[in-house]
């Protein structure tokens, strides 16, 4: 039995959906105000069991997990909520996806439980381990991700927590095994970017996951930025810091307003670009990984489902980390591939000779 904490958000609907059509298990659908899910969905998921959950409470957090294989949390939860569920499933085995990052602390574990299990972090630190599998050695990687799209309140509490976050450094990249001021790449993706989406602000962001996935891959120079777009979620962005001090719920609801506003009748999107050079056989080689047509929220949900059906299939061992510290990219992207028709991913050489098409 798979545990899907918060199934019918915004986020949950998504990975629920892609679970039950990929998977045998039968779903335990787990939430605080389930009685209040629309009567379209109860019918939709009519066989799987629904139960109330109470996450803040330790009986019923152990009674939920009971009889699964693994819990999939999309809930809002605390700090002290995650950890107390961490803890839990460690003493039954069971292993955790976390959407989000709150209450993240890189342990031992007996199982394997993931935090940032979505589409930033999450799929952003699997997409340069994707493309780093075609090459013997990486020397370089420059990483841009970002999207137009309404932010959930977990995805707004993980961004801007992570603004004040003493392990995200701006204005910064790797360089031979060190973390250097930042000095801008000779390659310009301003077209390639601009093709995708519209951008307002883009700035470096060299994070956990980017430290992580860097000295997995250890390539000579590595560059991650953050792209964002929406006039009013910039605006938001620029006096959260400030703001979030004063009062972080009130921010947090502020940021997922503006971004709303900002996508009002306009499409939403999730984008990545990954530019890579190295060597393979002893030759030269310069590759280019694009990932879009999903919005985030989406775009989180399926990938937080792939990486449940990666963990059915796959032995992973175990550990408290970031998804994109897993060994899980090439299971979860090519599911992607596989089972999402908006999800688009082209790699191409940058001497334009294709190696896969778009999906």
């Amino acid at each position: 039995m798979i545990g899907i904490l918060g199934a019918y958000g915004a986020v949950g609907i998504w990975a629920t959906r892609l679970i039950k059509s990929k998977s045998a298990q039968k779903i335990r659908i787990g939430g605080r105000n389930i009685e209040k899910v629309p009567s379209e969905l109860r019918s939709e998921w009519s066989d799987a069991e629904w139960v109330k959950v109470d996450v803040s409470d330790k009986e019923s957090i152990k009674q939920f997990m009971d009889g699964c294989e693994i819990i999939l949390d999309c809930a809002k939860l605390s700090e002290a909520q995650t950890t107390q569920m961490d803890e839990i499933a460690d003493a039954k085995n069971t292993p955790v996806l976390h959407l989000g990052i709150a209450g993240f602390q890189r342990k031992e574990s007996k199982i394997p439980i993931f935090y940032g299990t979505g589409a930033i972090p999450g799929l952003s630190g699997l997409i340069p381990q994707y493309l780093a599998k075609n090459f013997d050695h990486v020397n370089s990687l420059d990483f841009y991700y970002g999207g137009l799209g309404a932010f959930s309140y977990t995805a707004a509490n993980d961004f801007i927590e992570s603004l004040h976050n003493d392990e995200i450094r701006t204005m910064v990249y790797w360089k031979n095994g060190e973390i250097i001021p930042y000095i801008p790449s000779s390659n310009d993706v301003v077209e390639d970017l601009k093709s995708v989406i519209s951008i307002n602000k883009q700035f470096p962001f060299f994070d956990g996951e980017a430290e992580a996935i860097t000295r997995k891959i250890n390539p000579d120079e590595a560059r991650f930025h953050m792209c964002v777009s929406g006039e009013r979620t910039v605006e938001i962005m620029n006096s959260a810091r400030f703001q979030y001090k004063q009062n972080p719920d009130e921010t947090i609801k502020k940021l997922c307003t503006a971004s709303k506003l900002d996508v009002f009748g306009i499409k939403e999107n999730t984008f990545y670009l990954c530019i890579m050079e190295g060597v393979k056989n002893g030759n030269p080689l310069k590759l280019k990984m694009t990932v879009s047509g999903l919005g985030p929220s989406p775009m989180t949900g399926v990938t937080a489902g792939a990486t449940v059906i990666a963990l059915e299939k796959e032995n992973v061992l175990g550990g408290i980390k970031l998804l994109g510290e897993s060994d899980l990219a090439t299971s979860i992207i090519e599911s992607l591939i596989e089972n999402e028709p908006d999800f688009s991913c082209e790699i191409k050489d940058m001497n334009s000779i294709e190696i896969e098409g778009e999906i």
